[in-house]
């Protein structure tokens, strides 16, 4: 019973340090979360709307030529940007974007893909698999660089232009509520509007090509910009509410193992208090 006890006490002591442990780290992830969320807000409205502006202009008109706008016949061979996190303890967030992105490949041929990964989860992931990895970003942890956003516009943009790719696609997670997220694949380029959008028609006093020579720069950056932020104010919000339902689990069977051990302190208290009563009653004979 006094075995039983004092592995009770080292149970107690190994759960209230994990408790602490997954506490400070809901409580970083937290603060990780009001910072980035602070400017996906702000920056997201503003590519909505470029966004939608730029698709409107270049399925208005036949003059479109842009190089990024004109879609290819017979796409072959695809780029795909997949965006997970660095570390893990952040519940299933990895895992169902990584998931969707496999059901996503499976209409292409793999040596025709190509790609190009944000996160040591998923670089380890699809580089296992067998993929073609060509770039990675590792190390990030949930921060936004716009050092590596500009990269990834350029390996994107040049791969499509150089046509070593007839599309570029992202997959990465979209935050729906603070506690419901959703993963999605979503293409980049060429730049289209999905079909049966309601289009609207514009009067241009400058030329449509022009518009869109200082327009598609823009749009790229920030949905970029956008994208990745999606993603980090997702890893960051499943962090936290993983870390938050460990923490509540630490604090019931803490309390389990609290009301075990005191019953096993009472039940040695009795059996000694037991052993001096038959010792006295043995001693009066």
């Amino acid at each position: 019973m006094l075995q039983s006890f004092r592995q009770i006490k080292s149970r107690i002591r190994s759960i209230e340090s994990t408790r602490k442990l997954t506490h400070a780290m809901e409580m970083v992830s937290m603060a990780k979360l009001k910072r980035t969320q602070s400017t996906f807000e702000k920056s997201g409205k503003y590519t909505l709307k470029v966004e939608s502006l730029l698709k409107n202009i270049s399925s208005s008109s036949e003059e479109v030529t842009h190089p990024l706008i004109r879609q290819r016949a017979g796409v072959k061979n695809i780029l795909l940007c997949v965006i997970t996190s660095d570390t893990g303890l952040c519940g299933p967030y990895n895992h169902n974007v990584m998931r969707l992105t496999e059901n996503f490949l499976k209409s292409y041929e793999p040596g025709k893909i190509r790609m190009v990964t944000v996160g040591k989860k998923g670089f380890v992931y699809f580089k296992k698999k067998g993929f073609n990895v060509t770039n990675s970003y590792i190390g990030l942890n949930g921060r936004y660089s716009s050092k590596v956003c500009e990269n990834m516009l350029k390996i994107f943009v040049d791969a499509f232009l150089s046509k070593q790719v007839d599309e570029v696609y992202i997959a990465y997670t979209h935050p729906e509520t603070a506690s419901r997220r959703k993963p999605m694949v979503e293409k980049l380029l060429n730049i289209s509007r999905p079909p049966g959008e309601k289009r609207i028609e514009y009067i241009y006093e400058t030329p449509i090509n022009v518009i869109l020579d200082d327009l598609i720069p823009v749009y790229l950056s920030n949905k970029i910009k956008t994208v990745m932020l999606n993603s980090f104010t997702s890893e960051h919000q499943a962090r936290a509410i993983a870390m938050g339902e460990a923490t509540e689990n630490a604090r019931d069977l803490l309390s389990t193992l609290i009301l075990m051990r005191n019953k096993v302190r009472q039940a040695n208290i009795t059996k000694d208090m037991l052993e001096i009563i038959s010792s006295a009653e043995a001693l009066k004979g």
